[in-house]
């Protein structure tokens, strides 16, 4: 998947969203992305990406349901970070992932009412509980 811009990822985006297969696939290879470059990888961008990971995989599971809009956005941003040829080309050390983490940004900021709704409901998913 070659991607250079982020108008690519959203009109592939837009015909793979409903396709269960393919939305699991690119999880899989941004965890993949992610665990290969976590040294690389800023810890803001990190936890951007583990966020929208979390909101798929939610919308997968069915134990939440978020508006076409969103999942199209998170897909393509996913699309977008996990496409070794972008704007930057990943193999730019230091450099590489800033536009991926532009465009995550902007798509934070275009889902940010949902996001927050999210975060408000599922904030005590990822607690241990001690006994």
């Amino acid at each position: 998947m070659r991607i250079r811009t982020f108008r690519q990822a959203m009109g592939l985006a837009k015909t793979l969203y409903k396709n269960r297969k393919a939305v699991s696939d690119i999880l899989s290879n941004s965890d993949k992305k992610m665990d290969e470059n976590e040294n690389r990888i800023g810890k803001g961008l990190m936890h951007d990406i583990k966020m929208l990971r979390r909101m798929i995989q939610g919308q997968l599971s069915g134990k939440y349901k978020f508006s076409k809009r969103t999942i199209i956005y998170v897909v393509a941003g996913l699309i977008y970070f996990i496409s070794p040829i972008d704007l930057i080309p990943d193999i730019f050390l230091g450099l590489g992932f800033v536009d991926d983490a532009a465009v995550l940004a902007m798509v934070i900021k275009r889902i940010k009412t949902e996001i927050d709704k999210y975060t408000e409901l599922n904030t005590f998913d990822d607690v241990e509980v001690i006994e």
